[in-house]
């Protein structure tokens, strides 16, 4: 098998080891950050050119820790830096050409302890597996595939996958883990397999072109004695990809080899769905934060249409994080057909696997609270990333230190200051819970500095939007001593608001009192803004922003029943406009759509504020007059009727033409016409044809039912 020469795949690319250091950059004010940076270590600069420093160290890192702490984020990603030893001439140009950000190397030092684990990934990294089974009932759940999951083991002790991918993300390293991930999943599945599916997670940025890429891939199924078609190639975080034209390329590659292929966190937002339309892949694997939501009403309308899109091109849902039986049945409910989560198993080491261990470093603000443990025995802080709580491994050569050890609860806090969601520890000890320590993710969320909040109490997060019950749903569950899941309207530094998700676990001593209370901060503010917006569209026109007929069927069924118990009498109007074909056939579909737009605005402002309207289909509308006089219906309902013709009267502007239109109205009573809103519907609709048969701008009321 053939590889690329020093690809970032197979060797990941690592600082120089010399004492000259170049930053590069293109906006002013980093040159002042850069050159306070050299100051701090107590160097001197020289400006080769506007916006190339040169520095000479015997300390390099020293250097670039400094510059990093300079420089934001973003900052830090527009410098760029380069440590030489003697470079000059072309190899100096290559070096240049290639240097990495100022953020990299920074993490490339931070994080270099993942070399030696890179050096020796066969001893180094290995994978457990988790079950997928076929939704049913309890007794009928087969296993059809296994999801192969990474766990990363060195010197010291176990590395947390969440850790781990993002100190290689950090670095640039993310094409050799994901690599290291692939064959490593191939790697541990030979001899045990079976005739199971094995799906095997990838990043399709790490891949630059397929038929180079992969071909390790293929040769590690191959030593592993697996056939291509028990392959399931799964894009992890798909949400995230920019890329379709790329991603479809590689997927045309896995399935050209006998691969199949599925979209992993699959989530409620538009570039999610148009993936998946887009794609079409063999399994769509829907995001947890739906699956845990289920049986929730947008949760259900999400998981509804992913199965109607998926099943209509021939795919299979799969609903991953499954915890209880209640989500499960909700899924197999929905049409989702397979489950993975810990309701049917929990990922597990298979026979050969290495199991060794890494370490991190103690952040001591959290080291006292993760010293506690869990009344109920679970070791929650282990798994606050989102990952199970074994997921590290808990055995290690020569027999494993207890969970309880100090290698471990030094490997958690590492990972607690690393983690991606923020993490805030209160003190439960002291009056109103002050916060005794918040992680960076935290800081990054709500512009927060820890100096600011550590003291407070989190009210300081609440602002107008924040529902009060919500609150004191949280306030309960603390005085009761209860972990609590809730979904608050946050703010930030600034002002502007976030919805955070909340997860609060509290934290017990060896005698059961509650000592501190962890709470995970999770920025879910795009999922509940695409959940708004599915859920509006599923009940309204996408056109014209009107309900849609769902809506108002559903509208009409509440005021009937509401009606009958009142003694009360409901009026609906369907209303068909006159010649608008011919606006699409004289102006094009796009006038149409203006047309229809603008006509909806016109039926509005013609009846009552408290009236129900929408759009039918096509050019056809639904009108519920409500609340109406059981001696007064008729007339209400010729007036209603009345004042939708004669808004039309005048013609509408359309891009700068005038359009007339016209409009048709049956009107249909309750319950003179219909007892239920599929007899009044239908009532109403040969109304609207009688008035069309009598001329343009007509409205006829409907004959009695009978």
């Amino acid at each position: 098998m053939t590889s690329c020469v020093g690809c970032s795949c197979q060797h990941p690319h690592v600082s120089g080891t010399g004492s000259r250091v170049l930053l590069s950059t293109r906006v002013s004010h980093n040159l002042v950050a850069l050159r306070s940076a050299v100051r701090e270590v107590g160097e001197a600069v020289v400006e080769l050119a506007p916006g190339l420093l040169e520095v000479h160290t015997s300390h390099p890192s020293a250097l670039l820790t400094a510059a990093r702490r300079q420089l934001s984020s973003v900052e830090a990603a527009e410098v760029r830096a380069v440590v030489l030893e003697d470079e000059e001439g072309d190899a100096l140009l290559s070096t240049a050409f290639a240097a990495p950000t100022l953020a990299e190397v920074q993490a490339r030092v931070e994080h270099a302890d993942l070399l030696p684990m890179f050096a020796d990934e066969l001893s180094a990294f290995r994978s457990v597996y988790q079950p997928i089974v076929t939704l049913g009932p309890d007794a009928d759940r087969p296993v059809i595939g296994y999801e192969a999951l990474l766990r990363g083991t060195g010197p010291k002790g176990p590395v947390m996958p969440v850790a781990m991918f993002h100190a290689a993300g950090q670095a640039g390293w993310l094409h050799v883990l994901d690599r290291v991930g692939r064959t490593t999943a191939l790697r541990d599945a030979a001899g045990w397999l079976g005739e199971a599916l094995l799906f095997v997670n990838f990043l399709p940025t790490t891949i630059y072109r397929p038929q180079v890429c992969l071909r390790t891939t293929e040769r590690a199924a191959e030593l592993a004695g697996l056939r291509l078609d028990q392959l399931v190639f799964e894009v992890t975080e798909a949400e995230r990809v920019t890329d379709i034209d790329h991603l479809s390329d590689v997927f045309a590659y896995y399935r050209e080899r006998g691969c199949k292929v599925a979209l992993d966190d699959l989530g409620a937002g538009y570039s999610s769905l148009n993936m998946l339309v887009r794609l079409q892949p063999d399994f769509v694997k829907l995001d947890k934060e739906i699956v845990q939501r289920l049986p929730e009403p947008v949760s259900r309308a999400v998981v509804a249409a992913v199965v109607e899109i998926t099943h209509a091109y021939g795919g299979k849902v799969l609903a991953e994080c499954v915890e209880t039986a209640e989500q499960a049945s909700a899924a197999l409910e929905l049409g989702v057909d397979l489950g993975q989560g810990w309701l049917f198993g929990r990922p597990e080491e298979r026979p050969g696997a290495a199991s060794q261990a890494v370490a991190g470093t103690v952040p001591s603000q959290a080291a006292d609270a993760l010293s506690t443990t869990r009344v109920d025995g679970n070791d929650r802080a282990v798994a606050l990333c989102g990952q199970p709580a074994g997921a590290l491994g808990e055995q290690s050569p020569g027999g494993a230190a207890p969970r309880g050890s100090a290698d471990v609860e030094a490997l958690v806090a590492r990972a607690v200051d690393l983690c991606t969601v923020g993490v805030t520890i209160a003190d439960a000890t002291r009056p109103d819970l002050p916060l005794i320590y918040v992680n960076q993710a935290f800081e990054e969320a709500t512009g927060y500095l820890s100096a600011e909040v550590l003291g407070r109490n989190c009210r300081f997060l609440q602002g107008p939007e924040t529902d009060p019950d919500t609150v004191g749903g949280l306030r309960d569950a603390v005085t009761t001593g209860r972990d609590h899941v809730a979904l608050l309207r946050n703010y930030r530094k600034d002002g502007r608001p976030w919805w955070n998700e909340m997860r609060l676990s509290a934290i017990r001593d060896h005698r059961g009192r509650v000592t501190h209370y962890f709470g995970f901060q999770n920025d879910v503010t795009a999922r509940v803004d695409a959940e708004q917006r599915v859920a509006h569209l599923a009940y309204h026109d996408a056109l014209t922003g009107l309900p849609n007929r769902a809506q108002v069927v559903d509208g009409l069924v509440r005021e009937l029943a509401r009606a009958e118990r009142a003694g009360r009498r409901v009026a609906l109007l369907f209303i068909d406009l006159d010649d608008f074909k011919a606006v699409n056939d004289r102006l094009g579909h796009a006038a149409g759509d203006l047309a229809l737009t603008a006509a909806g605005a016109r039926l509005r402002g013609a009846l009552r504020d408290g009236d129900l309207l929408g759009r039918h289909s096509g050019d056809e509308f639904l009108a519920v007059l409500t609340d109406v006089p059981r001696d007064q219906v008729t007339t209400i309902a010729q007036r209603a009727a009345d004042a939708v013709t004669d808004s039309f009267h005048s013609p509408l502007d359309v891009s700068g033409h005038a359009v007339q239109l016209g409009a048709c109205v049956g009107v249909a009573l309750f319950p003179d016409h219909g007892r239920d809103a599929t007899e009044l519907l239908q009532a109403a609709d040969r109304a609207m044809y009688a008035a069309k048969a009598t001329g343009r701008g007509r409205a006829v009321l409907a004959r009695p039912a009978g």
